[in-house]
């Protein structure tokens, strides 16, 4: 048996007639209301903005919304870019540090998953992808696993991922215990790496 709210819903929207839905909402899409729109010029107001519908499956998609993905699409791409460069600082002959190595390439990878994870959702919403120059980290020299760990630290904050900034936390804490030398040599061993 029906919730009586269902009911309740069902015989409202009996109630609403099909001709009631707004002229200026061109992104919602109703079966009993005609596709075509012979007012609609392409450009229309849209929670007080000038928006263009970029795409026919855009609906209730606000411009500032798909902003704010682009620049975490962006910031994702930028911080895997540094984790590249920290992975490759400790993958040199000189560094050897084969397990910070891959623990950065890992990071780097996670960085580039969310990004493309953002640019899909962004064209399944009817959103534009709009990519920036990625800049280029300032330094190619990362120093000891500890310093890299801060920089990563501050990378993780940057994106406020939660999970990583308590693990680096927990790593910052582990590497300052062991101290560098063959104190840093036996946590780049360890299985987290």
């Amino acid at each position: 048996m029906p919730h009586p709210a269902h009911l309740l819903v069902a015989a409202l929207l009996l109630l609403v007639p099909a001709s009631t839905s707004s002229k200026k909402d061109h992104y919602r899409f109703r079966s009993d209301t005609s596709t075509e729109d012979p007012d609609f010029s392409g450009e229309d107001t849209y929670f007080g903005n000038s928006v263009t519908p970029a795409s026919r499956c855009r609906h209730n998609y606000h411009e500032r919304t798909e902003n704010a993905i682009n620049r975490q699409i962006n910031l994702f791409l930028h911080v895997g870019y540094m984790y590249n460069s920290m992975a490759h600082h400790f993958g040199r002959c000189d560094v050897a540090l084969p397990g910070f190595n891959t623990f950065f390439k890992q990071m780097a990878q996670e960085q580039r998953e969310k990004s493309e994870s953002l640019m899909a959702y962004q064209n399944l919403r009817g959103g534009l992808v709009t990519l920036q120059q990625v800049t280029a980290p300032a330094t190619s020299e990362w120093g000891t696993g500890l310093e890299a760990m801060h920089h990563a630290l501050e990378l993780e904050k940057s994106v406020n991922q939660v999970e990583k900034i308590f693990t680096i936390s927990q790593y910052i804490t582990n590497l300052e215990r062991v101290g560098p030398g063959l104190g840093e040599y036996m946590f780049d061993k360890l299985p987290q790496n």
